[in-house]
């Protein structure tokens, strides 16, 4: 019976080698190409209208392939309502460098100075040690970072012009990256050209642009802002930054995380193993998140803020099968984003309503703040005064 189970381990031993012998035989599929769309939902100051909702979309396609003739399109379904096909543009003059590195030489630094005021965390007040005070002109060379410590996230690097021998891209150097409010991805898509293989993918609706944020700005007795929104369905977490400024040039920034970090520290794009862990940690509101408290002392330090609102989406990946002569993949990622002013319901404000309603009685400050903001607003918007 010993001999038995010993020619049975035998066996399973030569099995498993035989096994990963194979594997390492195997050739892996080559990826000749990758595709990315990145959708963006926009809401408040940035579109233009206070309380306006736009939707920007990013295309790019990178290539093995070299073709001194670039062509290549993007086939989308009817609900994007951005036409039948979308070129992807090869940028002119558009070639890699020889060592895959950008081709940017920086000048000679400015030295840095001003000061500025760093808070984070939600709640009415602050605890103590904040503020933070940092002099830009004091700080030294290979000092540790007074502004905390910056999230460990690994970089989205979508295809480039610089690290493919052929790329294309929509809108291909136009103005904006505008697609209608109603615009959807979801149905069939095709990607094709003379210098990638073919992509068919189908976006299913958890796929498509997140919802508009619309957080609304409610002003406490105590001079905080509690800071209140819509839970966005699919989002996976969420970030918001207030920055303002006094008339000393003091710079008075605050961000949401329960984590002492630069408030601009986050990319435009997260991972999706990135976001879930940030939230963990505490430094993006968890999706189930439908308020936040800014405290009544960021407020009180800055005659006027600009309050900044990310929603971090999901994320969809499409592929080639593994028998495929060649290989592609296509990734698509999502995010909802908003600007406004803390403390002021901007829609209010520039339609001519009440937006002094919540101001105490004898109290002027609010009331010429939000005239100063109204005329500030309306005229880089191009609205009347």
């Amino acid at each position: 019976m010993n001999k038995i189970l010993t020619g049975s381990a035998a066996l399973g031993a030569l099995a498993i080698a035989a096994t990963a012998a194979f594997a390492q035989q195997a050739p892996k599929p080559k990826i000749e190409a990758v595709y990315w769309l990145s959708a963006e939902t926009v809401s408040g100051m940035a579109t233009g209208q206070p309380a306006g909702v736009a939707k920007n979309l990013s295309l790019q396609l990178g290539s093995a392939r070299r073709n001194p003739a670039p062509n290549a399109e993007h086939l989308p379904p009817q609900a994007l309502r951005a036409g039948d096909r979308l070129p992807l543009v090869t940028p002119a003059g558009a070639a890699p460098r020889e060592d895959g590195k950008p081709d940017y030489r920086p000048g000679p630094a400015d030295a840095p100075k001003g000061r500025i005021e760093l808070y984070w965390g939600c709640g009415e007040n602050v605890p103590a040690g904040q503020p933070v005070v940092i002099d830009l002109a004091t700080m030294k060379p290979g000092a540790a970072s007074p502004f905390g410590a910056i999230p460990n996230v690994k970089a989205m690097v979508p295809p480039s012009a610089g690290r493919h021998a052929t790329y294309g891209e929509w809108p291909g150097g136009k103005d904006g990256m505008r697609v209608p409010r109603a615009a959807s991805l979801v149905g069939d898509h095709v990607v094709q050209g003379n210098y990638s293989p073919e992509m068919r993918f189908a976006v299913a609706g958890g796929n498509d642009f997140l919802a508009p944020l619309a957080p609304r700005n409610s002003e406490l007795a105590s001079g905080a802002v509690k800071v209140s929104w819509p839970a966005l369905a699919n989002a996976r977490g969420y970030i918001m930054t207030v920055t303002g400024a006094r008339e000393d040039g003091t710079i008075v920034m605050w961000t949401s995380s329960a984590v002492r970090m630069p408030g601009m520290a986050l990319p435009d794009y997260l991972e999706q193993s990135d976001i879930a862990r940030l939230v963990q940690q505490r430094i993006l509101l968890a999706p189930e998140a439908t308020e936040c408290v800014v405290p009544s002392a960021v407020g009180k330090a800055s005659e006027s803020a600009m309050l900044m609102m990310t929603a971090y989406g999901p994320e969809a990946n499409y592929g080639s099968p593994r028998e495929a002569p060649a290989g592609w993949g296509v990734k698509l990622r999502t995010k909802a984003t908003h600007m406004g002013m803390l403390g002021v319901d901007l829609a209010s404000l520039m339609g001519g309503g009440d937006a002094d309603s919540d101001a105490p009685a004898g109290d002027a400050k609010p009331k010429k703040k939000r005239g100063l903001l109204r005329g500030v607003i309306g005229g880089a918007l191009g609205l009347p005064g």
